[in-house]
């Protein structure tokens, strides 16, 4: 919901060092010393009932897993909300329970074994307004485990059965009102999909609709980059043929599509690499959410960021800019959460940035934690705003004409033009995103779109058309800046940084 304000001192508003309000008697807004006089202009005030929801997967978990101490604490989770997270899903506990020759007894027992730490971190998060996602080994991957474990078919019947006794009025957790949800499965093939609808699908019926408990089961997908042997059991399949098979069975009966895109790989002789589809998997991804905006079940876009290094190539976080860069990406493209892949980590190798932000080894933090900290709450800084505008499309512009940048090339639809925009250019290349709010308004995010391991700042030029301010947010700051007639403005951008850009007339 936007609201108008219209300002008659300059000193209503705060500006960033070298913005100036100019005091001006004309009453339509004419330029002033070359810029228009803002005074006169409607600074509009966003408001929104939705939530930007960052999370922290996995969260302070229990001792004695490969060795790991016990934070599952005030301490630990008060540090989690100060670092702007409001969401946790559980990775490490909840797994055990006594094997029995009855599987639908041993299901039981597993289930009781995920309700300690479950109850134990809800209480936790319950004092910080967080939402916690328990993990149950059993629900997580139900799919698999109803045969490969326990031996029984996959028909609905057993899945109904399965579900309906661990969602019981007897289970304290849902209860809670920290309880989120629980994390049902992880990167599914095609196959899978069917069987995950039906445990969606009960899910909902004994949580939802029979007891009235706001919660929902966490599904994640596959990225762009997998193969089709991993996106299928059998047969050829491409990856948007997986994604359409998720928005047909799953999408309309959870509201949302998440999946995992870890973008930073080690190269040998550069030292870093950004994987070439992840722009494609971000314009796909918001593409089928902005299909669904105008249906009865519209499905909001949840992504997942990269914050360790480990042992399949991914390589360690190296500055700030490599958070920013993933998270201002996702934004431009819709995001409505973001998942940090991981908050609690082991030590993967002697490099501290392989620790995550937290390690559950020693229950230190790292440097990792000061940099989501410090992006999280500034992106929460504009989140009223940024919620009341929905994607509508991208474009870019290489630095240098005669080389693409191989993320800008790999969009299907990018454009080349839009109606608010004029000249843009940039000494590094740089992505630019347009949305619109209910009320035909224009919006832009901005990112320096380079590797932010080689530490490049970026300058842009972009002339806004029938624009005589821009209202935006910086690293947390809001400032509003006069423009010239011609509507033109020079951006500096950090290594990885967005701006949130509103043109006002």
């Amino acid at each position: 919901m936007k609201k108008l304000l219209s300002l008659a001192l300059a000193g209503l508003l705060t500006f960033s060092v070298g913005v100036s309000c100019q005091k001006s008697a004309d009453i339509n807004g004419a330029l002033v010393n070359g810029k228009y006089d803002i005074s006169k202009i409607n600074i509009p005030t966003y408001t929104t009932d939705q939530t930007l929801d960052i999370t922290a997967y996995a969260g302070p978990t229990t001792a004695n897993y490969a060795g790991s101490v016990d934070t599952i604490n005030e301490y630990h989770y008060q540090k989690l909300a100060e670092a702007g997270f409001n969401k946790v899903l559980a990775l490490y506990e909840g797994n055990g329970g006594k094997r029995d020759s009855d599987p639908y007894q041993w299901i039981k027992n597993r289930s009781e074994a995920a309700k300690k730490p479950a109850m134990r971190s809800l209480a936790e998060a319950e004092k910080f307004d967080v939402k916690y996602y328990v993990r149950d080994w059993t629900f997580y991957g139900l799919y698999k485990e109803l045969h490969q474990t326990f031996g029984l078919p996959k028909t609905r019947e057993v899945y109904e059965r399965v579900i309906k006794d661990m969602f019981s009025e007897e289970n304290p957790y849902i209860y809670s009102p920290a309880y989120g949800g629980n994390f049902a499965a992880d990167e599914p093939t095609i196959q899978e999909l069917e069987q995950i609808a039906w445990q969606v699908e009960f899910y909902n019926k004994y949580v939802r609709e029979e007891k009235g408990i706001d919660a929902e089961p966490m599904i994640n997908l596959y990225p762009a980059y997998v193969s089709s042997g991993g996106l299928s059991s059998s047969g050829y399949v491409t990856y948007e043929e997986y994604i359409d098979r998720y928005f047909e069975l799953i999408a309309p009966m959870v509201g949302y599509v998440s999946y995992d895109y870890y973008p930073f790989v080690k190269e040998q002789y550069e030292g870093s690499y950004m994987k070439t589809s992840y722009l494609y998997n971000l314009e796909l991804m918001a593409t089928k959410c902005k299909e669904t905006r105008d249906s009865q079940t519209p499905v909001e876009l949840r992504t997942f960021m990269q914050s360790v290094g480990d042992f399949t190539g991914l390589r360690s976080m190296s500055n700030i800019g490599d958070f920013r860069i993933q998270i201002y990406s996702a934004l431009a493209f819709g995001s409505k959460e973001i998942i940090y892949y991981k908050y609690i980590d082991e030590k993967m190798h002697d490099a501290d940035s392989d620790w995550g932000l937290l390690s559950y080894m020693t229950g230190e933090y790292t440097w990792g934690y000061d940099c989501a900290k410090t992006v999280n709450n500034e992106v929460k800084a504009f989140a009223d705003a940024y919620l009341n505008f929905d994607w509508e499309g991208t474009l870019y512009n290489n630095a240098n004409p005669m080389i693409d940048n191989a993320n800008f090339k790999y969009l299907r639809y990018a454009s080349t033009s839009h109606p608010r925009i004029g000249k843009f250019t940039s000494t590094e290349d740089a992505l630019m995103t347009y949305m619109k709010d209910k009320d035909g308004n224009d919006a832009f995010m901005l990112v320096n779109f380079t590797d932010p391991y080689f530490e490049k700042d970026n300058e842009v030029t972009i002339q806004f058309k029938n624009t005589k301010a821009l209202l935006m947010y910086r690293l947390g700051q809001k400032v509003v800046v006069p423009l010239g007639k011609d509507g033109t403005y020079t951006f500096k951008l950090y290594p990885g940084e967005g701006r949130f850009i509103i043109p006002l007339k």
